[in-house]
């Protein structure tokens, strides 16, 4: 699992049991932690480096739901 996704897991905190849930609610913690770093840059070139980086994520998220869903479990 790449190093950043191992650092997200490490600042989520849920409260829920339900799997699907925790899950949708670490995809909204990732989404929402990359796009406080792209607010708060301002030149643009900056701003897509996030962007891409965030998408990247996302995409490795989705694909590879059951490894994120059981290491949020731990």
């Amino acid at each position: 699992m790449k190093t950043s996704i191992l650092d997200l897991t490490k600042s989520f905190e849920s409260k829920t049991k339900n799997k699907n849930e925790r899950y949708n609610e670490f995809i909204y913690h990732c989404y929402c932690i990359f796009d406080k770093k792209i607010g708060s840059k301002s030149p643009d070139k900056i701003k897509n480096k996030y962007i891409s980086m965030r998408d990247d994520t996302l995409k490795y998220l989705i694909a590879n739901k059951k490894e994120i869903t059981t290491q949020l479990f731990k």
